[in-house]
């Protein structure tokens, strides 16, 4: 009998009655390069854990391979020895014998990082059969609710990967060299380093919303957090092509595309709700919104989402539509998927859960949230990073928030902002309270209430005419006074002693 064989006949047969997924000449090999180039950890360091490994004795060899880099003692056969002698697991692995037959296993070094890889793999079909099994377990079991087993096995499977995969570690070079590439392919496209939103004066202090950052659009109910989502959306996923993917946890699907329609159209958005629609606007919207029968916008109005739940749909979002933005409306509809009885630790856990969801991803996440009362109480109606509802870890974990304001709301006539006094009628306030990698400022757009739509403030200027049919407003806007290219707001709230 091979001596192959007899290690088969030792392993222990679990899983209804099959052998785990293993590949335990992968395991000797790997172990007895590093005990003959202890150097080569220092490039493989982080893809090296005692989780890659089946057989125990494997396992115990590993973590110690593993203490003695940390405690940058050299790694050999000899230190191993030693190391397993002191922790008093010498015998456990087979004796200075297994250590020393290890070496024997290897025939070339050149292909260490391909069979770590294999060893990955592996042990993420053993972590997945376990997670799976202990499910299949509960599921059968009727004192188990099975929306608890559901958010358990997603923690399980998140847990699974995060078990033997881990982020790669870069050298400063190869990210500065990155950067450089990157900006000057921008440069020689013309195009926003992020996604962009349509709105001119977003876009400028913010050259669209980036890659990994969390994106807080805040304010009070009837304030048009959803209006300014839904523009947002429509933009980069009609005019440029970029799928978005949008959780509408407040509102269904169809009220989210009504609004669309309404957007586009220019038809009013409560007739297309109520279905309350002419011939001639029926057809109005059939003309003018056909874009959307193309336009790569993918929604999902399960209510009460978990941010398990979220996390999974959104990573399938990324892989299977390539979405390059998530919209969550809103925040405080949303369940942790934790027994967490304090709901501010909960709208924590779920404000840094989408936080970490926009890093894994690389994409942009906004989310709307829900602001507190007490902006009703204060005589100046303008909103407040403390005003934030139920936690302030959404203050830290965002990388901008923007709260919406329209004074016209609070029967305020004029509004200033600089120099420059403004209509309010159909004015729309960004109140911008946080940017970590920019300005902070004051941002006017318009809001069409009919059809709950964001668009570009024509800066009153008499002689635009208004358009409603477009994302972008015509070229050659008289802006008078102000720049478009917002210099004018950077730092407005300062100047204008602003409660921020």
């Amino acid at each position: 009998m091979s001596n192959y064989k007899k290690k088969k006949e030792e392993l222990p047969v679990n899983y209804d009655g099959q052998l785990a997924p293993q590949e335990i000449e992968l395991e000797e090999s790997v172990l007895g390069t590093i005990l003959l180039e202890g150097g080569i950890l220092n490039k493989y360091i982080s893809e090296f854990t005692p989780n890659l490994f089946y057989l125990e004795k494997n396992k115990h060899i590993a973590e110690v391979i593993s203490e003695l880099y940390v405690e940058q003692t050299g790694v050999d056969m000899l230190t191993v020895i030693q190391k397993l002698k002191k922790n008093g697991t010498l015998e456990k692995v087979g004796g200075a014998f297994y250590v020393t037959t290890l070496t024997t296993r290897v025939a070339s070094s050149a292909h260490f990082e391909y069979h770590l890889r294999i060893l990955q793999q592996e042990a993420l079909k053993r972590n997945i059969i376990q997670v799976c099994s202990a499910g299949v377990r509960k599921a059968f079991d009727t004192q188990e609710d099975i929306f608890d087993v559901f958010q358990e096995l997603q923690t399980g499977i998140d847990g699974a990967l995060k078990a033997v995969m881990h982020y790669e570690v870069k050298k400063v070079k190869e990210i500065h060299n990155q950067i450089i590439a990157e900006s000057l392919d921008i440069s020689s496209k013309g195009t926003k380093s992020g996604v962009p939103t349509g709105l001119r004066m977003i876009d400028n202090l913010t050259n669209g919303w980036q890659k990994s950052d969390l994106i807080v659009i805040a304010g009070r109910p009837s304030m048009g957090k959803t209006a300014a989502a839904v523009s947002m959306c429509l933009y980069p996923s009609i005019v440029m092509g970029i799928p978005v993917a949008i959780f509408s946890l407040e509102m269904s699907n169809q009220q989210l595309v009504s609004r669309m329609q309404s957007h586009i159209s220019g038809v009013n958005v409560s007739k297309i709700v109520k279905k309350q629609l002419l011939v001639s606007e029926i057809e109005e919207i059939t003309l003018t919104c056909i874009d959307l029968n193309t336009a790569p916008i993918y929604i999902d109005d399960t209510p009460n989402i978990s941010l398990l739940e979220l996390k999974g749909k959104s990573r399938k979002l990324v892989k299977d539509n390539e979405v390059k933005m998530i919209v969550v409306d809103y925040l405080q509809l949303m369940k942790s998927g934790l027994n967490i009885s304090n709901r501010e630790q909960e709208i924590a856990e779920i404000s840094r859960g989408l936080k970490g969801l926009a890093k894994e991803l690389n994409i942009p996440v906004i989310a709307l949230s829900q602001l507190s009362r007490g902006v009703e109480s204060r005589n100046d109606k303008k909103p407040m990073l403390s005003d934030l509802r139920e936690s302030g870890q959404i203050e830290q974990d965002a990388d901008m928030v923007l709260f919406c304001f329209r004074p016209e709301y609070y029967g305020i006539e004029q509004y200033e902002v600089g120099s420059e006094t403004f209509d309010t009628k159909g004015l729309f306030m960004f109140l911008i309270a946080k940017h970590r990698n920019g300005e902070l400022g004051e941002v006017p757009l318009k809001f069409i209430h009919e059809q709950t739509k964001l668009i570009n403030h024509p800066f009153n200027n008499p002689n635009e005419k208004e358009n409603t049919h477009s994302f972008v407003e015509p070229e050659g806007t008289k802006l008078g006074k102000l720049k478009e290219n917002t210099d004018f707001f950077l730092d407005s709230l300062t100047k204008n002693n602003l409660p921020f």
